[in-house]
């Protein structure tokens, strides 16, 4: 697999934008996106045969990170980069001293709770009515990872 992980820089913001708009039906907008780059951020992002296909971005704060954003292009999803790209996350937070990890996930993203706990995190909290978008509202399931061995 021709693969490379790379830190996405502010000239990248348009392509990852295009490629959030492409996974999700509620995107980010380009503002939060690109609010979402500087020091206390960990981004990280993939590419394929030399096209972006992927990103994450989250937050670092002493022993901890929330993963606030993980994203596979539509086209290249259900081929094992989203769990390559959550790996690279856990390793990069973890190098940088990281012991904890925290995140929201739909209710409804059975996928992506799938690989979660396949990677060790467990299920601790709901927020109900978390994600929201106009009439559209969906509970968050808290999920949190304790060590990287878990």
């Amino acid at each position: 697999m021709n693969i490379e992980f790379f830190v996405p820089e502010k000239s990248d913001i348009q392509s990852l934008y295009e490629i959030e708009c492409r996974a999700h039906a509620y995107p980010w907008s380009h503002h939060l996106l690109s609010s979402n780059f500087g020091q206390r951020y960990v981004n990280g992002a993939i590419k394929h045969q030399q096209q972006v296909i992927g990103f994450y971005i989250a937050d670092l704060l002493l022993d901890e990170s929330t993963l606030m954003n993980i994203c596979i292009d539509p086209r290249w999803q259900r081929h094992g980069f989203g769990q390559l790209l959550l790996e690279h996350y856990l390793q990069q937070t973890a190098e940088r001293g990281c012991m904890q990890w925290w995140l929201e996930v739909r209710a409804s993203n059975i996928a992506a709770q799938t690989l979660y706990e396949k990677k060790g995190f467990h299920q601790v909290g709901v927020r109900k009515n978390y994600y929201q978008n106009g009439n559209v509202s969906e509970d968050a399931f808290v999920m949190h990872k304790y060590g990287i061995d878990d």
